[in-house]
Order: structure tokens, then sequence, then C-alpha cells
């Protein structure tokens, strides 16, 4: 079996429920149609530029296929051991670490523990909202049809 580690070109093509992408090799050999393994209930596609594996059973590159496909530049870095983080290329990630799961879209973030949730930006709620407890407000409470809440 040989191994090589290809430049992802940007190209995927979706057949029978698998994913066939193309690239690069060491030696600017090109790869096309190569089918890329993919863990069960995850799904991405990986931007041109990104780094990947290709494996060729028996030498044969007629028979090859890829495993990962990350590119450097959009990996997320200083996450602690243990820690899972599922992410794209415009920079949103949400990341699970210890016990928390943390949802950063374009720097407005939701962080969500056993115990106290924090939901950081504007926040739209369609239908009607439970509270069991106190309610606290720091800034004004607007009551929408002008009833003053009646």
């Amino acid at each position: 079996m040989s191994g090589y580690r290809i430049e992802l070109d940007g190209s995927f093509k979706e057949r029978n429920g698998q994913q066939f992408m193309g690239g690069r090799g060491l030696y600017n050999d090109a790869y096309t149609d190569i089918h890329r393994i993919e863990p069960h209930g995850f799904m991405s596609n990986p931007v041109k530029g990104a780094k990947a594996l290709l494996l060729s059973p028996n030498g044969d590159p007629d028979q090859a296929y890829l495993l990962g496909g990350e590119h450097p530049s959009h990996r997320p870095a200083g996450l602690p051991g243990g820690a899972t983080a599922i992410y794209d290329s415009s920079g949103s990630i949400i990341k699970l670490v210890n016990s928390e799961a943390i949802f950063d879209f374009q720097s407005k973030t939701a962080t969500f523990t056993a115990g106290t949730w924090t939901i950081n930006g504007d926040v739209t709620i369609n239908g009607n909202v439970t509270v069991n407890g106190n309610l606290n407000a720091s800034g004004s409470i607007t009551d929408g049809d002008g009833d003053g809440g009646a």
C-alpha cells in the first residue's frame, strides 16, 4: 500500500451517497474522481488548498481513497485535549469543551453548560416563552402592543 499527501483542488462530486474529489500530489501529479472516506454521521466539503492523505491499496492509483481534507489556515487551534470542534471556512464554530457546548457564529456566541447558559447577541424568539423562576432585566422592557403589559 502506498500513501501520499495531496492538496485538494476544491472540486467535489456526490455520487450514490459518496463523495469524490480531485487534487495534486507531491510532483504535481493530478488526481481526479478519488473516493473520499467520511465517518458516519458527518459530512463536509473541504475547500481548495486543504490537505488529505491519498491511499492506494496494492499501489494502484485507480483504487485510491482520500482520508482527511483539512485546510491549515481554517483549522481552529488552542483547544484542550479531549475537545471537539465542528467548523467552516468562514470562522463559524461549534466547540464541545469539557462540560460546555459553545456556538460561535460571526462573534455571536451561545454557551450551554450543565448549569447556567449565556447567550451573547440579539435573540428573537418566535413562539411562547415560559419562565419557571425569576426574570431579571438590566435594561428596558418594551411592550409590543402598547398597553403597558396588561
